[in-house]
């Protein structure tokens, strides 16, 4: 493992600036810190998870797949070097469910692109960054466990920075850092992580939410207190790490034409209408139903037992108090 004196790191970010493009927590003018090009003047290390995932690097909101103009066909595919600094672990296994998605069946070209040229930078977590985070029970934090090229551990004055990939030994190989002992390291991080792990509140029942979804066991009644509460305003699904639904509509003239790819949700009304006009999931409870099973029920993956890692964004961000602990604590309770 490296070592490196906290007041150096921004050092190594502008190091890095010069061979990347370098996202990282940055403070905007209304006092939001969102994952943003490195600028020495904004950026902070006084954050908690940002309120977006980082899944936009790899899976943009909106982006252009084909064109075609004056019948020549022109496939789309963008891809920059990046390298994303400061994410916290239940994002990283947020990109790991989402690529194990978008490659399971056949590899998503757009998707893949990106995410090759994508080195992850983890921050562990020292404790919950909000009071909704429960990464601990669904074993995505507060330390990452795999699939990260750079792991930080804030420990005192300095970082130990473990290196867990090819990647990432690359991205530090051109900048100067002290080595630190295996094992002294270990046994630092080791105690990072229990006092850590000590300080996020567990949702214990989540093994309970997944048995009676899978059993058909739950208080029918659920669905519809859910579909009556939720607004419909895709939130949730929006600022989901896993979240990978999308659309596709043309924009096109006489003779040119362009393909986009945005965003979609399943919570959303037209969702699942067929060509037909006829939509399986017309109405609301059907699609909380939906979404909350495809969380807990069916959405794992090889990177996870579970389509939720515990950020807790989904609650954040609800206008109506909806979201998966909240949901789980109802589902096991019978709605008391």
């Amino acid at each position: 493992m490296k070592k490196l004196a906290k007041s150096k790191l921004k050092n190594l970010l502008k190091h890095w600036a010069g061979k990347y493009r370098v996202l990282t927590p940055t403070l905007g003018a209304g006092g939001d810190c969102l994952l943003d090009t490195f600028d020495e003047s904004s950026f902070t290390l006084d954050y908690a998870k940002t309120p977006m995932p980082p899944k936009s690097a790899c899976f943009p909101q909106s982006e252009a797949i084909f064109s075609v103009d004056r019948g020549e066909y022109r496939e789309v595919i963008t891809a920059k070097k990046t390298l994303l600094f400061g994410i916290r672990s239940c994002d990283m296994m947020g990109i790991l469910q989402a690529t194990s998605f978008m490659t399971r069946d056949r590899r998503d070209a757009y998707y893949g692109a990106k995410r090759d040229a994508i080195v992850t930078a983890v921050m562990a977590c020292p404790g919950p960054q909000n009071e909704t985070c429960f990464c601990t029970t669904m074993q995505s934090g507060p330390v990452a466990g795999k699939g990260f090229d750079l792991q930080f551990f804030g420990v005192g004055e300095f970082f130990i920075i473990q290196i867990g990939s090819g990647k990432g030994e690359a991205a530090l190989s051109s900048f100067p850092l002290a080595d630190l002992d295996d094992d002294l390291a270990g046994e630092k991080v080791e105690a990072f992580r229990q006092k850590s792990v000590q300080a996020i509140a567990r949702v214990d029942s989540v093994p309970e939410a997944m048995k009676r979804l899978k059993d058909r066991t739950a208080d029918e009644g659920i669905w519809e207190r859910l579909g009556e509460k939720c607004i419909q305003c895709g939130g949730c699904t929006f600022v989901c790490p896993t979240c990978t639904c999308f659309n596709v509509f043309d924009d096109r003239t006489e003779a040119r034409g362009v393909r986009n790819r945005i965003w979609d949700a399943c919570v959303f009304s037209g969702y699942t209408r067929e060509a037909s006009g006829h939509n399986p999931r017309q109405e609301k409870p059907l699609r909380a139903r939906r979404r909350y099973e495809h969380k807990l029920l069916y959405g794992r993956s090889a990177a996870s037992q579970s389509g939720c890692v515990g950020c807790g964004r989904c609650l954040a961000s609800c206008p109506v108090g909806l979201g998966m602990s909240m949901f789980i604590e109802e589902i096991t309770n019978d709605g008391k």
